[in-house]
């Protein structure tokens, strides 16, 4: 089961998907809880210790694994994505477990404008 939760900003998506992973782990179910906002308080909401999540490196932060698992170098431009890569091994390398959750940082992109036009 994949569970995604998006929404406005203040509406109560990290509580759900906290309280969400811990019903889950509760009930022995495998949990990997993927904080994907570029304000991540997910591992906070999860209980988890501060020292354990320091360590942590957010995803979009690694570049050189970005590039081999896509194809493509970080800020190239026209390019062709890797569309299915391999991810078997990144919760193993990229996440610390807590009380039954996996926590994956997503992270976010730093820097650049962005412009979104619509039609």
């Amino acid at each position: 089961m994949k569970l995604a939760i998006s929404g406005k900003g203040g509406t109560g998506k990290t509580t759900l998907a906290g309280v969400l992973a811990w019903v889950y782990a509760n009930e022995g179910r495998k949990v990997l809880a993927v904080d994907a906002d570029p304000d991540a308080n997910l591992a906070s909401a999860l209980g988890f210790p501060r020292q354990m999540t320091e360590s942590l490196t957010p995803l979009a932060e690694t570049k050189e694994l970005v590039e081999e698992r896509t194809g493509v170098k970080p800020g190239s431009i026209g390019s062709l994505f890797v569309l299915n890569p391999r991810v078997d091994d990144i919760p193993d390398k990229y996440c610390v477990e807590h009380r039954g959750v996996k926590l994956l940082i997503a992270g976010t992109i730093k820097g650049g404008r962005h412009r979104m036009f619509l039609s």
